[in-house]
């Protein structure tokens, strides 16, 4: 084990002429001649590998519709005035940049494929920024590990393929970690301002980027604190720092302190995540913390690589890729030395660790631990590294080989992502030429407020609309002829209990203005199956509902139902 990481990177043949290079190859085995090709067109290979993911993330984007958060996304940011849509952004529970890019972004076209063009670019900017962060800390092999799992594992393309901040996020993080080894590596200020610079903007794009930031201080500490950079690159990285605080401080203050009144509870994002994610954050009264940790580390690598099996050997590899590292003596040819990168790799988890115990933050098989993909990519390209003496072609073989069986046999979580067979755009084509063919100016559409942000979006052609209130707290707009009215925030997605309710209880039921012929329901969102289960009562046994994929549903309440609340 002493012996580990002595020689990280793969050399190159000494020069040579022509006739004695070939003979060289011809008497070589096929893995030498594999690892020969790759080494010489190492970049030309890499960007193949970065513009493959590219185009992938690129038809995805156009295949599927939007789901509902990457509808509400567009809906806020689809305001008259920048300051406006600064002020929507904080409805949501997460930082502006996205608003900020979709509201200047959207005068190029709000098609879904232009829409989520800028997570498709920087998704896959991503991908090269992470093989050259790898190829720069622990060498070549492990960073042809990496890249390949960014380029082609199903959750981080379908994430880089949806309106949503996690792309940027990754962008701007790797960015920061790769410009600060250039900044200790050759002292340099400027590429220290860019590291910081990058890691402003990360945090502007998902708050999991403030645990992000606190790991990287970590290991920048211990890195100084073993190779001092000089006066001016310690200094700018202080100034850096003592900037970013200002920058989280402002995001509290103006924010998250006050998302208590976007998602009401006695303490900011608990309502939220009870709401939402309650199974990924620490309760102490109902988890242990040892087994909901050991469990959350393995949930964050299967949802890296979306297959419960191979999300669990590459936990195990991980394990084992830290381990080598630490009990390594050596020095990678950066100059870091194996234990310091053991503790970029490990700090992310334990500073998401902290956050769990104090009830900051999930921890699991949810996208909002995607920021540690990073460093598990790296400790699992590490140990594959090991494992095959450093040898690039066969690294980089097994990590195809764990792609394509987590393509083949993937298990992506429903509540995080939608089955791409769901999300086809031709479901979302069909549901709107129904709805467009059967509902009537005098109809009204009811909804949630999830499913009636993809309304806004489809059904009003990506319009502008003006949200007014109605009695009994629901919203309502109208666009295009039609009349959508939706419940509150708080309900969440329209359930059987609730629906029945609705019409059976006088004091809950929709105030409707006369006139009104039909209420047609529409179902969206992560919800399925409501009309099939409302069809078991008795009161609406005969209405017919039109399913268009699992996710999406439309039918007609009974008349005499709209007529007389009481049934």
């Amino acid at each position: 084990m002493s012996q580990l990481l002595q020689s990280p990177r793969m050399t190159s043949l000494p020069p040579a002429t022509e006739d004695s290079t070939q003979t060289h190859v011809a008497d070589q085995s096929w893995p030498a001649r594999i690892n020969l090709f790759l080494q010489k067109r190492a970049s030309l290979l890499a960007a193949m590998l970065v513009i493959g993911g590219f185009v992938w993330r690129l038809w995805l984007a156009h295949a599927t519709f939007l789901n509902t958060d990457e509808a509400w996304h567009f809906a806020v940011a689809n305001q008259t005035s920048l300051p406006s849509a600064y002020h929507a952004s904080l409805t949501l529970a997460h930082p502006p940049l996205l608003v900020f890019v979709l509201y200047f972004w959207r005068q190029f076209g709000t098609s879904d494929l232009m829409l989520r063009f800028p997570g498709v670019l920087a998704g896959s900017l991503f991908c090269w920024v992470l093989c050259k962060w790898l190829a720069r800390i622990v060498g070549d092999a492990t960073a042809w590990a990496g890249v390949i799992f960014a380029c082609f594992l199903p959750p981080i393309i379908v994430l880089s393929a949806e309106l949503r901040q996690y792309s940027l996020m990754l962008l701007f993080a790797i960015s920061a970690a790769y410009f600060l080894e250039r900044a200790l590596a050759e002292k340099s200020a400027g590429a220290m301002l860019a590291s910081s610079a990058c890691l402003y903007l990360a945090m502007l794009s998902h708050y999991s980027a403030f645990l992000f930031a606190a790991a990287l201080g970590v290991y920048a500490i211990v890195r100084m604190s073993a190779f001092h950079p000089g006066v001016t690159v310690s200094g700018t990285w202080a100034a850096g720092q003592a900037f970013g605080v200002a920058i989280a401080a402002f995001l509290y203050r103006t924010h998250i302190s006050k998302l208590g009144s976007v998602y009401p509870a006695p303490q900011p994002l608990q309502r939220f995540g009870d709401f939402y994610l309650s199974d990924w954050y620490f309760h102490a009264g109902r988890d242990h913390l040892l087994p909901f940790l050991y469990r959350g580390t393995f949930g964050v690598f299967r949802f890296i690589f979306g297959q419960t099996g191979v999300g669990q050997i590459a936990a195990l590899l991980f394990v084992t890729g830290i381990l080598c590292l630490v009990f390594s003596q050596a020095k990678m040819q950066s100059g870091v030395s194996s234990r310091s990168l053991a503790i970029l790799l490990v700090a992310p988890f334990l500073v998401n660790w902290v956050a769990v115990v104090s009830g900051l933050y999930p921890y699991g098989r949810t996208r909002q631990c995607v920021f540690l993909l990073v460093f598990a990519l790296a400790g699992v390209g590490v140990a594959i590294a090991r494992i095959f003496k450093y040898a690039v072609g066969p690294t980089a073989g097994f990590a195809v080989l764990l792609v394509v069986v987590c393509q083949a046999f993937g298990t992506l979580q429903g509540r995080d992502m939608l089955p791409l067979a769901e999300q086809r755009h031709a479901h979302m084509d069909h549901m709107l030429d129904f709805i467009r063919s059967n509902v009537g100016p005098n109809d009204v559409v009811f909804t949630d407020q999830a499913t009636s942000f993809q309304l806004r979006h489809y059904l009003c052609n990506q319009k502008s609309v003006s949200i007014e209130s109605v009695p009994a707290g629901f919203g309502n707009f109208r666009c295009e002829g039609f009349h959508v009215v939706f419940t509150g925030p708080n309900d969440g997605a329209l359930t059987l209990q609730a629906l029945d309710a609705r019409w059976h209880n006088a004091d809950g039921r929709l105030d409707l203005e006369t006139g009104t012929i039909n209420i047609w329901v529409v179902q969206g969102g992560w919800a399925s199956g409501l009309g099939q289960d409302l069809r078991r009562l008795p009161s609406f046994s005969n209405i017919e509902v039109h399913s268009f994929g699992r996710y999406l549903e439309v039918f007609r309440l009974p008349n005499r139902l709209l007529h007389s609340p009481q049934g």
